[in-house]
């Protein structure tokens, strides 16, 4: 599908056609969950991420701005998604309570200790390298496409990552 196409679908999509949502969910159903399969490995979340996907999309369409490549702004759109939930399913799994059938207690409580030095370190990184790091990490992109997302210089992108590491291993061997 060519970016005028696929433009011309958002445009009727924004419309109420839903005939242009069900065209470009056959062109890129198999693209979008691939992408977000490949950023969270859990068959379950992957469907459902995909899923909202597409109800998202339907709900943006009158925002999208054709000419800028439409299935890089659809990848971004998808793992943004994807490392929302993540972040999400981290934050359910800090409150939840540990299985009855969990790892010895010494194992129990380093992995609790680890987490909390996890937090902590993140604690030190401001919001942007957070976002690097995150993007660069679980998002597994370049420098180059962290660089156009955030409409940053690649140096940039590359200095805030390596701080963000540098400030995470001190935070390390202060524990």
């Amino acid at each position: 599908m060519t970016d005028i196409e696929f433009g011309n679908l958002m445009v009727d999509m924004s419309h109420g056609n839903r005939d242009a949502l069900r065209k470009i969910y056959e062109e890129y159903v198999k693209l979008i969950y691939s992408v977000v399969y490949d950023t969270i490995r859990n068959k379950q979340e992957a469907e459902d991420i995909t899923s909202e996907f597409f109800i998202k999309l339907y709900n943006i369409s009158g925002k999208y701005n054709a000419g800028n490549g439409h299935k890089k702004w659809l990848v971004t759109i998808a793992k943004n998604m994807t490392i929302d939930r993540i972040r999400k399913l981290d934050r359910e799994m800090l409150v939840d309570e540990f299985p009855e059938k969990a790892a010895p207690q010494s194992s129990l409580e380093d992995s609790v200790s680890l987490n909390e030095t996890v937090k902590a370190a993140m604690a030190y990184l401001k919001q942007e390298e957070k976002e690097v790091l995150d993007l660069k990490i679980v998002g597994e992109f370049t420098f180059k496409e962290i660089s156009e997302m955030l409409e940053k210089p690649q140096g940039t992108v590359s200095w805030l990552y390596n701080n963000a590491l540098k400030k995470l291993r001190r935070c390390q061997e202060w524990n």
